[in-house]
C-alpha cells in the first residue's frame, strides 16, 4: 500500500525437477511491478547450526512483517524461521527464541526450546530491553493481550474465518471471539489470555468480597514466593448466570503489584457494577442471578471463586 514489502516461503527443491511459480498481487499507479528472486537457505542454517554447537547458549530472533494492506495468511512464523529454530534446537537444548511478531504464531519447535520472549515490534530499543531480559537485569512482566493458538485449527473451523475467502472475513458472535472460543469449547491454547512468566514466582490467598456505593471490590493477598523481585498482574473474571447467555468468563478488572523477594501485600481490586450488565435488545441490564468473580493470573489460571447474589 505505502512501500515494498518482502514476502517469502519455504519448499523443497528436487534436483533435476523444472518448477513453475505463479504469483497473484495488486499494484498502484506509483509502484513498479514486483520483483522475483530465489535464496538457497541451507548453507545459512548449516552455519547458525554450526555455530550453536559450539556455544553455551542459543538465541535465534525471529519474526513476521504485518503492516496495512499486507494480511497474514497464516500463523506461521515467515520463510524458513521455523525450520532454523528447530535445526538450532536440535543442535543446542539451551536456545532461547527472541520473537518479534505483530500477533500469535504457531511454535511447532516449543517443546525442544529453553525459552521463548514475546518482544512485539518494540522500536529502537529493542537490543538493550532484550538484553537486559536475558542476562537477568530485569524481570519480564508483560502479560499477554490476546490467545496463542496450539494448531491452526484454533479457533477457527473454516477458511472463511482465516485467512478468509475472497477478502471477506466471517469474525462470528462473542462467543467465537479469543479466549471466550477456548472456554466455551473446553479448547486448551499454546498460551492463554493474560499469560505471562518472570524470574520469580507468586501465590494468591485470603480472598474476600465486599459490596461497595459503585459494585463491589475483591481482595486477597498476593505473594512473592521467589527469590527475584518482580511484578504479578492479578485479573478478575465475572461469571454470569447461565441464564445470561454470556460467555464462561470476561475479564472486569486487573490489579498491577510489584513485591520484593518474600515479601506480601494486600490487593483491592474495584468491580464496577457495570461489570455484571449484558448488552441485549438495545440496551445494557442485569440479569438477576449468582455470579461469580474469578481472579487469578491468565484466563486458563484462575483458582480463586467469590459468589455475588445480584437482584
Amino acid at each position: 500500500m505505502h512501500a515494498r514489502t518482502r514476502w517469502s516461503t519455504t519448499i523443497s527443491l528436487v534436483g533435476g525437477h523444472r518448477y513453475t511459480f505463479t504469483a497473484n498481487w495488486f499494484s498502484l499507479a506509483h509502484q513498479k511491478p514486483p520483483q522475483f528472486g530465489i535464496v538457497n537457505v541451507t548453507p545459512y542454517i548449516d552455519a547458525a547450526v554450526a555455530a550453536a554447537r559450539k556455544a553455551e547458549i542459543a538465541v535465534v530472533f525471529a519474526g513476521d512483517f504485518t503492516t496495512e494492506g499486507a494480511d497474514r495468511s497464516s500463523l506461521n512464523l515467515p520463510g524458513e524461521a521455523n525450520a532454523l529454530i528447530a535445526a538450532v534446537a536440535a543442535a543446542n537444548p539451551r536456545t532461547v527464541v527472541v520473537l518479534n511478531t505483530g500477533g500469535a504464531v504457531l511454535m511447532p519447535w516449543l517443546d525442544r526450546v529453553a525459552g521463548v520472549i514475546e518482544a512485539w515490534y518494540p522500536g529502537q530499543a529493542n537490543g538493550a530491553a532484550i538484553a537486559a531480559i536475558l542476562t537477568g537485569s530485569v524481570s519480564p512482566s508483560g502479560r499477554l493481550p490476546i490467545t496463542f493458538p496450539a494448531t491452526a485449527a484454533q479457533p477457527v473451523s473454516s477458511s472463511s474465518q482465516f485467512p478468509g475467502v475472497n477478502s471477506v472475513v466471517d469474525f462470528g458472535s462473542g462467543l467465537d471471539v479469543g479466549y471466550r472460543w477456548y472456554q466455551t469449547h473446553g479448547a486448551t491454547p499454546l498460551f492463554p489470555f493474560g499469560f505471562g512468566l518472570g524470574y520469580t514466582s507468586f501465590s494468591l490467598s485470603t480472598p474476600t468480597v465486599q459490596s461497595t456505593p459503585s459494585g463491589l471490590v475483591a481482595r486477597l493477598t498476593v505473594s512473592n514466593t521467589g527469590a527475584r523481585p518482580g511484578v504479578d498482574v492479578v485479573q478478575a473474571y465475572v461469571r454470569y448466570p447461565s441464564s445470561a447467555g454470556e460467555p464462561p468468563e470476561q475479564l472486569r478488572a486487573i490489579a498491577r503489584v510489584e513485591l520484593a523477594p518474600s515479601s506480601s501485600t494486600t490487593v483491592s481490586i474495584p468491580i464496577p457494577q457495570t461489570a455484571f450488565q449484558r448488552y441485549a435488545d438495545g440496551i445494557l441490564a442485569t440479569v438477576p442471578g449468582t455470579y461469580w468473580v474469578d481472579i487469578g493470573q491468565s484466563s486458563a489460571d484462575l483458582p480463586i471463586h467469590l459468589s455475588v447474589g445480584v437482584p
